[in-house]
């Protein structure tokens, strides 16, 4: 197969708009979500899986009549005081409602509170706050997810060897749960199996590089390395690439998501296994959440779970598996590409 690597950087420009009042069009039977505009606020522009997210999204709204979904996010994954600001301006503009993926989830509770205190609603996808204010969340469980990661790590290693653990950060619910779950697992289970310090690599692809070329100088029989996102995978598999595939074939790797960079590093065999969530899914269920809450539909539950699969080149073209990756569309394409056809 020939040896690729794309590196694809989402650089979205945001601009704060006006919104339109949120009021009923006049007419008799006229769909009350015509003049309504939604906003998604996800952790960073910088990352597909967030636009892959807003593709759910806006398919949702198209499909319940509302006239917009924007997409108004910080540069980065650690701009938690950015992603603050951001969030309150976007409440004072008065959308119909607002999808948040929280960069920290304490500290983006109060915004949170005062942004539904003033009418404007707020449904949590894929990380979200500790607030009971907020009606419902979407989103992977990432919990059980990261343990099934925990124990495909450690059938590939035997069960035995020295893990390094690549995480998200320490203060977004997804980072904790995805820590939380791994290394329970790891711990309680596995014996044989020594943990490396959580080392954070802040959705930073470079950052995820230099951690990673830092922990193999210094620990070099690392036999096996969790990635907590897909930032993480990709520097992961980068640096091993880098390094040379005598070093990567003595490491397994499994890491979270699947973006065209880090897909195509696990074509070519730099990721043994991707545990893939839906994120078109999350913004498609997210949006029928939130338009519950904005017209006062029943509420079933408050946690919609979306699914998560683990993906290895053996499996990837079973229909359930491929289904899930085609539903981005970058990876549908590279599939294409590829040769790569569901069984």
């Amino acid at each position: 197969m020939k040896k690729a690597c794309w590196f694809v950087t989402v650089l979205l420009v945001v601009t704060m708009f006006c919104y339109s009042d949120n009021s009923q069009a006049g007419q008799p039977g006229a769909n009350p979500n015509a003049s309504r505009t939604l906003v998604f606020v996800p952790k960073t522009t910088n990352s597909q899986f967030w636009v892959a997210i807003w593709e759910g999204a806006k398919k949702a709204a198209k499909e319940l009549g509302y006239k917009d979904v924007l997409f108004q996010g910080v540069a980065s994954g650690s701009d938690v005081v950015g992603q603050l600001n951001l969030l309150n301006d976007v409440a004072t503009s008065k959308p119909a409602g607002i999808l948040l993926a929280a960069i920290d989830s304490k500290s983006l509770k109060d915004p949170v509170e005062k942004a539904i205190a003033s009418g404007v609603p707020v449904v949590t996808v894929n990380s979200g706050v500790g607030s009971d204010k907020v009606k419902i969340h979407v989103a992977t469980d990432n919990y059980s997810t990261a343990a099934a990661a925990a124990d495909a790590l450690a059938g590939m290693m035997g069960k035995k060897g020295l893990v390094a653990d690549i995480g998200i950060d320490a203060g977004s619910q997804t980072g904790r749960e995805r820590e939380n779950g791994f290394r329970d697992t790891m711990t309680k289970k596995y014996p044989d199996i020594k943990m490396l310090p959580v080392q954070y690599s802040m959705g930073d692809v470079s950052k995820a590089m230099n951690i990673m070329s830092d922990l193999l100088t210094g620990n070099p029989t690392i036999a096996g390395i969790y990635g907590a996102q897909d930032a993480g995978g990709t520097g992961i598999a980068q640096l091993l690439k880098q390094r040379g595939r005598a070093v990567k074939d003595k490491i397994k790797v499994v890491a979270f998501d699947a973006s065209p960079d880090e897909f195509l590093l696990f074509l070519d065999s730099y990721i043994d296994v991707l545990v893939v969530q839906d994120p078109f899914s999350q913004g498609y269920q997210g949006v029928y959440a939130i338009d519950a809450v904005i017209n006062g539909k029943p509420i079933a539950q408050n946690f919609i779970a979306t699914p998560a699969k683990l993906i290895t080149k053996q499996n990837m073209t079973e229909p359930e598996i491929y289904d899930l990756l085609a539903n981005t569309a970058i990876i549908k394409k590279i599939m294409d590409d590829k040769g790569i056809k569901r069984k």
